[in-house]
């Protein structure tokens, strides 16, 4: 899914966070990992609320539960594979 938010503050203060929900929409579970950006928890759950608005448009009643959401870290290893496969 495209990002959905837009914040109002800063660039270097928004963050990249993974959210685990699942919507129950008409009766049917539907389950989401989607990538949203955000200052903080709010931000994000307004970002998800944006998403679930453009996701399902024909309804007047979605009801989520959050699963997970955590803020994302970065990683970097040069070498990822580096000694873990032989040939």
């Amino acid at each position: 899914m495209e990002e959905t938010f837009e914040a109002n503050t800063h660039d270097d203060q928004v963050k990249e966070w993974m959210v685990e929900f699942i919507a129950m929409v008409n009766g049917e579970r539907f389950h989401h990992l989607s990538v949203l950006y955000g200052v903080d928890e709010d931000d994000v759950q307004h970002a998800m609320l944006q998403e679930l608005r453009r996701v399902y448009t024909n309804t007047e009643r979605i009801d989520v539960t959050v699963v997970r959401m955590q803020e994302t870290s970065v990683r970097e290893e040069t070498t990822p594979f580096e000694g873990r496969f032989s040939a």
